[in-house]
């Protein structure tokens, strides 16, 4: 999986092949193996690409959809957000939150379409066509109502703190059940900015437009790039957990949120490939699927000292049916002392002691001429050319149409002997030779 987005986060428009991004590599889907900064043109090959939108560039809203056919969902959107954005919904493009429909309360993605066609465009001309777009950050879910330690419900609201560098400015990004708001930090030296801008992410003093992002201390998580740091902590009065780029960018690529969405969606074909190679990194990597890998691991094993334990088996099995073969062979016709193939021996040596007492066997003619008289049946005349050799019998001559004889070669084959015709010769053979 290769996880792109714009360089430092730039929300300026793509330069075509030669825009410049960070990536990060995965082989696993949980940790990076590669990263770097580069021109698109240069980026590593991957099937898997992901392309990851600054903070900054995407818009959230909150909108009760009403029940559409999926083909007027995009129409229905310009109705309901046209008096919430500050640009013409014809230059937006429009995303739903993961498993949102029609009929649903949900939360919907806005960026500006030109500005995402020319990254994703870019990337295409250089050979790294796009098969996901996700957000950097999106609203938090709610947490579930608390009632074990007070008997009261409460309904804590977890909320993520991110400050990252972004065109050379720090900002602290925020997700909450809320929304998201993006509030740039500036080194005042005396905090002040600082103050006011956690004083309007926690106390609602922002923007009137949008509620305040309330949050519960304890569901509240502080992450910052390792650049910035130390600044965010100076600004904020507040210890930051580091997390760097890369790391980031392949936790926002774990996300279901995925805005090629309408008029920028894939192909099913795509889709679908897509949905099976994120499950199948899921299920080959993810910490939760261990247990699985570790049952399906033991029964492939218990499967092979299965397989190999009966075929052990079966061929003890054989080996003893085999060595009581020669016994009897050596024990019934002393003479013979190697025994190579036992039941084709026994057969001969049993031809032979009927030679000898005078008794017909199976390969005589006299039994060959017996079988043809009680298998003839109807018209069907008697040869009027008869060959021998020891154990096979040839039979021409026959004056009867072709299927008189293919009837007589099938009843001869079903009471045990080898019949072939060869144009009109009958070379017939016992079956145990």
């Amino acid at each position: 999986m290769l996880i792109l987005t714009p360089s430092d986060f730039s929300v300026a428009p793509a330069t075509g092949p030669a825009a410049t991004l960070d990536w990060a590599s995965s082989t696993n889907g949980q940790l990076v193996a590669e990263q770097g900064q580069c021109a698109a043109s240069l980026l590593p090959r991957d099937e898997d690409v992901v392309l990851v939108l600054p903070p900054r560039a995407v818009s959230w809203h909150r909108v009760n959809l009403p029940k559409a056919p999926n083909n007027k969902l995009r129409a229905v959107l310009d109705g309901l957000l046209e008096d919430r954005v500050l640009s013409d919904t014809a230059e937006l493009h429009f995303a739903l939150e993961p498993g949102g429909r029609s009929g649903q309360t949900v939360w919907v993605a806005a960026c500006h379409k030109p500005w995402l066609r020319s990254w994703l465009q870019a990337l295409d001309a250089a050979g790294r066509p796009v098969s996901r777009i996700v957000p950097s950050l999106w609203p938090l879910p709610p947490l579930e109502a608390a009632t074990a330690a007070t008997g009261q419900d409460t309904q804590p609201a977890p909320t993520l703190h991110w400050a990252h560098d972004e065109g050379g400015h720090v900002w602290l990004a925020t997700a909450h059940p809320l929304g998201v708001r993006c509030t740039p930090l500036e080194d005042s030296g005396a905090g002040s900015s600082g103050d006011s801008a956690l004083g309007d992410l926690t106390s609602g003093t922002g923007n009137a437009a949008t509620p305040p992002l309330a949050s519960d201390p304890g569901a509240t998580r502080w992450l910052a790039d390792p650049s910035v740091a130390s600044l965010a902590e100076q600004v904020l009065n507040q210890r930051f957990e580091l997390v760097s780029r890369p790391a980031w960018l392949l936790q926002c690529a774990q996300s279901d949120w995925n805005l090629a969405q309408f008029d920028l969606s894939l192909s099913a074909g795509a889709r679908r490939g897509q949905r099976l190679r994120q499950v199948l990194r899921r299920w080959r990597s993810a910490p939760a699927w261990r247990p699985a890998r570790w049952g399906l691991a033991a029964l492939a094993a218990v499967q092979l000292v299965g397989l190999n334990a009966t075929a052990w088996s079966e061929r003890s099995s054989l080996q003893a049916k085999q060595q009581a073969m020669r016994q009897t062979l050596q024990q019934s016709f002393s003479q013979v002392t190697v025994v190579l193939d036992a039941p084709v021996q026994m057969r001969r040596e049993l031809s032979r002691l009927q030679q000898a007492s005078g008794t017909l066997s199976a390969g005589d003619l006299e039994t060959m001429l017996g079988a043809l008289a009680q298998n003839a049946s109807g018209d069907v005349p008697v040869p009027s050319s008869i060959g021998y050799t020891t154990g096979e019998g040839r039979f021409a001559g026959w004056q009867a149409d072709e299927a008189a004889l293919r009837d007589l070669q099938q009843v001869l084959e079903g009471n045990g002997w080898r019949a072939r015709f060869d144009g009109n010769e009958l070379t017939l053979q016992p079956t145990d030779r």
